[in-house]
């Protein structure tokens, strides 16, 4: 291995960069089941921010978060004011509070929560933070819905796709509620509708293309 590292100084090559990318997630009725079976198997690349809105109850942030981080193979945080966000981690929308992501230097985001009126009658909004993720990352977004009761994410999902990022949705079969992710089909803004057991490769294989320097996900422009 040593070798080989030392060839590659030698023969001036570096390692190959990777771009920040952003992954946030938006969840209702059924959602803690489904998103324990995601987080089982669930990998990202090093340089990727995980973001989950989960439409809850206040009580159960933290033992909803604990339950999570149980089978996750990241850490599971319940995001916290102003808090700087660090790749390879999955910060979770506290209840009763907007969740947005800030940048303050090209690769320094923060978390800010807010206390905005609810949208779609819910605070957390998964629309409040699509939206947020869209306006940072650009192109370097996915989005995922899945199983909830309504339309919250519609909006945010055509901020993401605006910006020319991908949008993956749960299909009906596997669904408690094909609410939410049936209204981003019926707008035609989901990329692809997978059942459950097929998000957590779908959502590693556009990470990984988004956050190889190299590969033709390549977001123009974005730095």
């Amino acid at each position: 291995m040593s070798g080989a590292v030392e060839g590659s100084r030698a023969s001036g090559l570096r390692p190959r960069a990777r771009f920040p990318v952003a992954i946030g997630i938006g969840a209702s009725a059924g959602g803690p089941r489904a998103l324990l079976t995601l987080l089982r198997s669930l990998e990202l690349p090093a340089s990727a921010y995980a973001f989950l809105v989960q439409h809850i109850h206040p009580k159960f942030t933290h033992i909803l978060c604990r339950r999570l981080a149980e089978v996750a193979r990241m850490p599971v945080l319940a995001a916290e004011q102003g808090a700087a966000a660090q790749p390879g981690r999955l910060y979770v929308a506290p209840a009763g509070h907007h969740l947005q992501l800030e940048r303050r230097q090209p690769c320094a985001f923060c978390l800010r929560l807010t206390d905005a009126p609810p949208r779609h009658g819910v605070r957390p909004a998964v629309d409040e933070l699509f939206v947020s993720l869209a306006r940072v990352f650009g192109s370097r977004t996915i989005g995922v819905v899945l199983t909830g009761m309504g339309r919250d994410g519609l909006d945010g999902a055509r901020a993401i796709k605006a910006q020319g990022g991908t949008m993956l949705a749960e299909a009906e079969s596997t669904c408690v509620v094909y609410g939410m992710p049936r209204a981003l089909a019926e707008a035609g803004l989901a990329d692809r509708l997978l059942p459950l057991g097929e998000m957590a490769a779908a959502i590693q294989d556009a990470a990984t293309t988004m956050a190889d320097l190299g590969s033709a996900g390549l977001a123009r422009g974005q730095g």
